[in-house]
């Protein structure tokens, strides 16, 4: 048999816990009504710095350089004056799914924001590689890889790894004012545009150089 205080102590403990249950529900009704305002922070990435030289087998090596909203024009510049045990720099041109998957694995284990390659519009609709030895290829055009916008088409041979919206931007970023082939738009681990002018918008954190003869 329960003792009259035991009774009175249940009592209590029931009439505690209405209370819990019944403060839980306003709280929850409150949050539903009236939510708080969305967090607007920018989110905060750990951006890698310049890394050393990576080198491939093979003969070509890599490294990526820090410099953020460079401008594609002082990018290449700036490649070309660097040699690497022999070897000179250049934008670097990715050409195969295995090179790609190299510079991603080897260089880039951290995703960054916009790099540059060594890409360009060289006229409407037609992308090619203009730097290191492909530069040299088409009389001097350089390498034609890619054909079009998101419909285009790579040549029998060439690379191409866009991400789906390289050619949607829009505004400033319409097609044909993107000049310049690069990596890590959103931060996505495939090509997209750039404006190649330093515009901070952009997101440019450097470039990618590639030694080779």
């Amino acid at each position: 048999m329960i003792s009259a205080s035991a009774t009175q102590n249940l009592r209590r403990l029931v009439v505690v816990l209405w209370a819990l249950a019944a403060i839980g529900a306003v709280w929850l009704g409150w949050n539903f009504a009236f939510p708080p305002p969305p967090d607007t922070t920018p989110q905060a990435f750990d951006e890698p710095g310049s890394t050393a030289v990576i080198e491939r087998p093979g003969g070509h090596a890599y490294q990526y350089i820090r410099e953020p909203n460079i401008t594609w024009d002082a990018a290449k510049a700036a490649a070309a004056k660097l040699r690497h045990k022999g070897q000179s720099g250049y934008l670097a041109t990715i050409n195969d799914k295995s090179e790609f998957d190299f510079v991603m694995e080897k260089v880039f284990p951290v995703v960054t924001d916009v790099v540059y390659l060594g890409g360009r519009q060289t006229a409407p609709n037609e992308w090619r590689w203009v730097t290191g030895p492909d530069a040299a290829e088409d009389g001097g055009k350089g390498r034609l890889f890619w054909t079009g916008t998101a419909q285009g088409s790579a040549p029998d041979g060439a690379y191409a790894n866009w991400m789906y919206t390289a050619f949607q931007h829009g505004g400033k970023w319409d097609v044909p004012n993107v000049c310049c082939v690069t990596l890590f738009s959103y931060r996505k681990r495939q090509f997209s545009t750039a404006l190649g002018n330093g515009d901070p918008e952009e997101g440019v954190a450097g470039y990618l150089i590639e030694f080779g003869k």
